[in-house]
């Protein structure tokens, strides 16, 4: 089978560890079958990195699928009912490009708006199936706006099947009025050979924890929603009652407002911005900690938290979005989002009375759920093949290369 992955959350040269889990998703389905990946870059990342002289490849070669990264313009917080239109045009001649002489069977985007609105453009003048992936914040954050609601729920209704990654998403769906039938959850899976538990004093030595250290760790990129400032305010009153570091693994929006924040609280000494960590190397950063933190205001399925379960760490996060369907009530707390004081107590709790229990169900691998999503997509391409008012929209035969018009 030929898919196409249309997506801006994808590692690029300028963000290596972006959408990494869509890179394992890749990597795990081009060993048997032939993926090309469309992945823009947003332009202020090209701007910068121009303007320091870098120089990065914008097609390439990753774990056997070709990536092509054509930069994405938009106009930054504004304007944002045109961010379909102005991704498709950013697009448009990377796509037309790339499907001379490659017919995809199926086109798949990665964050229904505004990447899953070209995926369904594109397949619906290849005369393909559309399947539309979406992460959790984008119908979760970003539907909340009237405009960008409606305009997800158009590549939601075009699209011909819809996947989530938790049972949470698929409920959030339906309540928009999906159709039950046309979504299909498929978690996330991680790189089982590379997360998975080990020597915690080898680990730390490797990152540079002292021994005896009670180690707490977040991992992700620091933006609003990940309630960094409540867990900042947290650890300052979680140190009232227990020695205790925090180590943020990670950079952002946000960085800078923090390390004012925690100096403003007197923690300065107590937290450590370790900054951008490659995902080849975040392993010994769990295996180290005592505890992972997530008090995200809005997730779909964390990734952080399914590679913390497999090196045997346990967390305490926000009780949103899918994280209850990971967390073991054994081994994981779960708190309110916005709640210092929830938070800073779970986090002391966790710390002083640590759960015994010394295995856990663990998250499927990489290679499990490309499975899973493969047979889904085959499932698509084998119905929208049989339908012959859609196999007849395009006049292509299977198989034959064909172009998509700027």
């Amino acid at each position: 089978m030929k898919l196409l992955l249309v997506t801006s959350v994808f590692p690029s040269p300028l963000q290596p560890n972006r959408g990494a889990f869509n890179r394992e998703m890749v990597r795990a389905i081009a060993g048997h079958h032939q993926v090309k990946t469309i992945a823009p870059v947003a332009w202020p990342l090209v701007f910068r990195a121009r303007r320091d002289g870098r120089a990065w490849d914008t097609a390439r070669i990753v774990d056997h699928a070709e990536v092509r990264h054509p930069t994405y313009f938009y106009t930054p917080k504004v304007l944002r009912d045109w961010y379909g239109a102005f991704f498709w045009w950013s697009i448009r001649r990377t796509v037309a490009d790339l499907l001379q002489g490659f017919a995809p069977d199926v086109v798949i985007g990665y964050w229904s708006h505004p990447d899953g609105m070209s995926a369904v453009r594109i397949a619906r003048q290849l005369g393909v199936p559309a399947v539309v992936m979406v992460g959790g914040t984008d119908i979760l954050m970003l539907g909340q706006r009237r405009s960008r609601r409606r305009a997800i729920r158009r590549v939601l209704d075009d699209a011909d099947a819809v996947v989530a990654v938790s049972q949470d998403l698929k409920r959030a769906l339906r309540a928009w009025g999906v159709p039950t039938s046309k979504v299909h959850v498929v978690y996330r899976g991680i790189d089982a050979q590379r997360f998975n538990p080990g020597d915690r004093t080898a680990a730390r030595r490797c990152v540079g924890i002292e021994p005896g250290t009670r180690a707490v760790l977040w991992v992700g990129h620091m933006t609003p929603v990940k309630g960094l400032d409540v867990l900042v305010d947290a650890c300052a009153a979680a140190v009232q009652r227990l020695d205790l570091h925090l180590y943020l693994v990670g950079h952002g929006s946000t960085a800078s407002e923090l390390q004012r924040r925690c100096t403003r609280l007197g923690i300065a000494e107590r937290v450590t911005f370790a900054g951008y960590v490659t995902h080849a190397d975040l392993p010994d950063w769990y295996r180290a900690a005592d505890l992972i933190v997530l008090p995200s205001r809005s997730e779909g399925v964390p990734n952080v938290l399914l590679e913390s379960i497999a090196c045997g760490t346990p967390f305490v996060a926000s009780r949103v979005g899918g994280i209850p369907e990971v967390a073991d009530p054994m081994v994981d707390r779960l708190v309110p989002p916005d709640d210092r004081d929830a938070l800073a107590d779970a986090i002391v709790r966790s710390l002083t009375s640590p759960s015994r229990i010394t295995r856990r169900t663990m998250p499927i691998s990489t290679v499990d759920s490309a499975g899973h999503l493969l047979a889904l997509l085959t499932s698509v391409v084998t119905a929208y093949r049989g339908s012959p008012m859609k196999a007849g929209e395009a006049g292509v035969a299977a198989g034959d290369p064909v172009r998509v018009q700027p």
